[in-house]
Parts: C-alpha cells; structure tokens; sequence
C-alpha cells in the first residue's frame, strides 16, 4: 500500500479530476476527505440496492476484459507485464468503506464522536 502513489496519476487518468477536487476541498479544510482507489472487485453484491434493481450485482471489470481477450484471440499486457493490479474481493473492499464511513456517520449522526 503506498497513499503517495496517487500523486503519480496524471489529470487525464479517469476520475482523476474529481479525486484532485476532492484532495483540494480537504486541504483547504471545507471536508476531511478519504480516497479509497480498490483495483478490481470481484465477487457478488447483495445488499438493498441490488435487491430493489437500482445496483449491479456483478463485475463489470472482470467479463470486460475476458470479452476483449475473447475478442482479440489472446489476453492483453501492458508494456513488459511488470504492472500491479491487486483484486478484492466485494466484502473486503465494503469493510474498508464501514471503516472509514462509519465514524464520519456517528459524528453526522450526534453520535460519540459529535463535537457541537
């Protein structure tokens, strides 16, 4: 796990411009901010959102890259193959989100953590 390798993506990568957004909010104090940057996630969701149809269930990452390599006749590197692309699995990343979330709902919430 490295936070400063955030620092390295270009503006022009995806979302990134939101993510510099944010960062900016953060260090001019209007938010306390936390970017959570999970590679692939894998698995299957299951929670309300899901089961009132507004949420997808599964990956969409993993069946894209097969139907490319499908496509393709071959799966795809980039450059000589050394990239990090680290998987988690749904609950693993969704625990990492309670983690972060949950003290900034309790504070919301008037919970032990609210400083009026």
């Amino acid at each position: 796990m490295n936070p400063d390798q955030i620092e390295t993506l270009a503006p022009s990568q995806p979302h990134r411009i939101v993510d510099l957004a944010i960062v900016e909010a953060d260090r001019k104090g209007y938010v306390k901010t936390y970017i959570i940057l999970p590679s692939t996630i894998y698995g299957l969701a299951s929670n309300k959102l899901v089961d009132l149809g507004i949420q997808n269930p599964h990956s969409i990452q993993i069946p894209a890259l097969i139907d490319v390599s499908l496509n393709r006749g071959q799966g795809g590197m980039v450059g000589e193959g050394k990239n990090i692309w680290p998987n988690v699995h749904i609950d693993d990343s969704t625990e990492v989100l309670v983690t972060c979330l949950g003290p900034a709902h309790a504070y919301a919430s008037g919970g032990l953590l609210h400083r009026p």
